[in-house]
């Protein structure tokens, strides 16, 4: 740092926080806070460029080897179905097909058999730090990584407007990255006739017997059904179960009927059989006969016996003896004296009786059996619409079964047909000529490349932005501030002043021209239409340079304007007083002139009223009021240090607040704190002093910005 920029010194304009507009970033202020930042600029530009370097040193030339290959999508070329069984396919999206050659060029199959044909250490020859890529990639294979860095060394385009593929293999190796083209070129196109390969009369088997086994399943479960439900002929059986039910249902019908007739029947009849009497006449006799008088008869029996017995035996044997004297006893019994006459009146039951009683009881039984007969057709009715419910369940699936079996026969007889046409195709594709023509070998066309410039380049442009990356999170992180600027858009106030760092600081000719312009501007400013009087100096921490700063403004003051001025250091005591000269108590203070004229000083400032904690606001006004009328000009330097109550008091009672912040060594948020503190109390902030700011340009970039 020269000694004429120790000085410097940037006047603004007063503005207070209703005018204030922060300055905008400028270049200046970038390459400021770079070179503040140097070191950590360089480091962290300094890592990528090594990193750029050793791999330019490191880089090896790189040889690409190029095959063309030829897709035709013509008509010539186009798919004809020998067998005629569908229509003839001609290719209408040529780019499509071009890349789905591409896609299969890099699929995984075919690198995998290049790296085999041509050999993966020869691809790949192991380095000294081969190992680490091993132990970083985990569970994945070995030729899982040579997969994946074949596929990066491997470019497949489409040349533009054209169906040309152009296949590129890069290796260190001139003649492996040849072989590895080739090798490449052969396997996709062998991969492309398997790919290629038309297997449809082989799935087309396979589903013949597909259908073959659904076709037999089905059959088997059709005949499982009928066995179920014993269905001989869905249609017969549905039919016969049918008029089952119809029969019984008619019976049912009738026999109701019938049992109906009966009860009526029944009912009538025992209704009548109560209304006919027990007994009717029946006659009326009357005979002279006794009862049981039977002589007449007897005798004639007798007489009749007797002539029999005459004719068999002689006169007087003993038969005829006996039947004589039978004869003489009935003739006996009959001449005695003549019976008396009777008469017989008889009544007899009711016949009609008898005949409503069988009647009835033939009721009752035809009524019994009426009842048993219902329940026997009820129960001949369930069955007939059980067997009818089954034959309804069993018809849906049944029906399914056989749409199913109709299904699979068509398609067991079309997928027939279609798989004999198809073998007959592919036996005619295997001499059909392929699509693919290799129009370019690779070994036609080998170029060499080097990555070290672009290596080179590569590190010098991450030096610079990792660098600019670097500085930027370095200010980002910093808490204290370099330049007026930074201040002015954190905190919103207008620098007034700025000094230069260094010991003698404020003894230069620019500090005092500093000093001097400062004291203009303060007097120039007004307040609701009245000049400053009182000032606030605010720092964060105290400073040998903040008390010197004040003195030398108190004495700009004093001795170039002419003014009573008043120096209330609160940070250190006044060393300057007149030991000749009593002090006075002026406003709360004890004041003592100083050597320079027109200057006063106050003493004892931690013993005085107006600097007491317990001062009331309004004593405080009274005092400041009593200094005002005393002096013209009143400057107080104090500390975020000091009482709270006394500082805030000091933020009202002044005219305006100046804050003064040191260069790198006050931090942002104490400035924010300081700014908060003052705005709180109700005080006006006038701006800022710059104090201790360091150049880190050099003199010829200060002058160009």
């Amino acid at each position: 740092m020269t000694g004429s920029q120790v000085g410097e010194l940037d006047v603004h304009r007063p503005a207070f926080p209703g005018d204030m507009r922060p300055p905008s970033f400028t270049l200046r202020d970038f390459l400021i806070a770079a070179f503040f930042h140097r070191r950590v600029v360089v480091l962290g530009a300094l890592l990528p460029i090594l990193v750029g370097i050793g791999a330019s040193v490191l880089t090896k030339t790189e040889y690409t080897a190029s095959s063309l290959l030829l897709v035709m999508v013509n008509r010539e070329v186009a798919t004809q179905n020998v067998t005629d069984t569908g229509p003839a396919v001609l290719s209408i999206e040529g780019l499509k097909q071009v890349e789905s050659e591409v896609q299969i060029i890099d699929s995984a199959d075919v690198i995998h058999t290049t790296i085999e044909q041509v050999g993966l250490e020869r691809l790949f020859p192991p380095s000294r730090f081969s190992f680490l890529a091993e132990l970083m990639g985990g569970d994945i294979s070995t030729m899982d990584r040579a997969i994946e860095r074949f596929r990066k060394n491997t470019r497949t385009t489409v040349l533009s407007g054209s169906n040309i593929i152009q296949v590129s293999v890069t290796n260190p190796n001139r003649d492996v990255a040849i072989k590895a083209t080739d090798e490449l070129v052969k396997a996709y196109l062998e991969y492309r006739r398997k790919v290629f390969d038309n297997p449809t009369a082989s799935i087309l088997m396979v589903e013949v017997e597909r259908f073959k086994s659904d076709l037999t399943r089905t059959d088997d479960d059709i005949e499982a059904l009928k066995k179920k439900a014993g269905i001989i002929e869905f249609s017969q059986d549905a039919v016969l179960a049918a008029n089952q039910v119809d029969s019984v249902l008619q019976r049912r019908r009738q026999v109701a009927e019938r049992k109906a007739a009966v009860s009526a029947q029944l009912a009538t009849a025992e209704e009548e059989m109560k209304a006919l009497p027990e007994t009717v006449f029946d006659f009326t006799q009357k005979s002279d006969a006794s009862g049981n008088d039977d002589d007449r008869n007897i005798l004639t029996r007798l007489l009749v016996e007797r002539d029999r017995l005459a004719t068999q035996f002689a006169p007087g044997s003993p038969p005829l003896r006996e039947i004589d004297r039978k004869i003489e006893t009935v003739r006996q019994v009959m001449a005695g004296p003549e019976p008396r006459l009777y008469s017989t009146n008889r009544d007899v039951r009711n016949p009609a009786i008898s005949y409503m009683n069988n009647m009835v009881l033939s009721l009752r039984v035809e009524l019994d059996s009426l009842s048993r007969q219902e329940d026997e057709l009820a129960r001949q009715e369930t069955s007939a619409e059980e067997r009818l419910a089954t034959l309804r369940s069993a018809e849906t699936r049944l029906v399914e079964l056989n749409r199913q079996r109709e299904t699979l026969s068509e398609g067991y007889r079309e997928y027939l047909r279609r798989a004999v046409a198809a073998k007959v195709e592919e036996t005619a594709s295997k001499v059909r000529a392929s699509n693919v023509r290799v129009v370019e070998p690779a070994g036609a066309a080998v170029t060499g490349r080097s990555m070290a410039l672009p290596f080179l380049a590569a590190g010098l442009f991450g030096g610079v932005l990792f660098g600019a990356a670097a500085g930027a999170i370095a200010s980002a992180l910093r808490t204290g501030f370099i330049q007026p600027s930074e201040p002015e858009r954190l905190l919103g106030l207008p620098c007034l002043a700025e000094f230069g760092d260094g010991p003698n600081a404020l003894e230069t000719v620019r500090a005092e021209q500093a000093v001097g312009s400062l004291a203009t501007l303060l007097l120039d400013s007004e307040l609701d239409g009245r000049p400053l009087r009182a000032l606030h100096f605010l720092a964060q921490e105290p400073h040998p340079d903040i008390p010197a700063f004040c003195r030398r403004l108190a004495e700009e003051f004093a001795t170039q304007r002419g003014m009573r001025t008043l120096l209330v250091n609160l940070n250190s005591p006044s060393r300057d007083t007149r030991s000749d000269t009593p002090a006075e108590a002026k406003g709360g203070l004890a004041i003592s002139s100083t050597i320079v004229p027109l200057l006063w000083s106050a003493d004892d400032s931690d013993r005085s009223p107006f600097l007491s904690v317990r001062l009331p606001m309004t004593e405080g006004r009274r005092m400041m009021k009593e200094l005002e009328d005393q002096f013209d000009a009143i400057i107080i330097c104090s500390s975020a240090q000091a009482a709270s109550s006394v500082k805030h008091r000091l933020n009202r009672l002044v005219d305006a607040n100046i804050l003064l912040i040191r260069a790198e060594e006050t931090r942002k948020p104490a400035a924010m704190r300081l700014r908060s503190d003052v705005m709180e109390s109700g005080g006006i902030l006038m701006g800022f002093v710059f104090m201790g700011r360091k150049y880190y340009l050099p003199n010829w970039i200060y002058r160009i910005f």
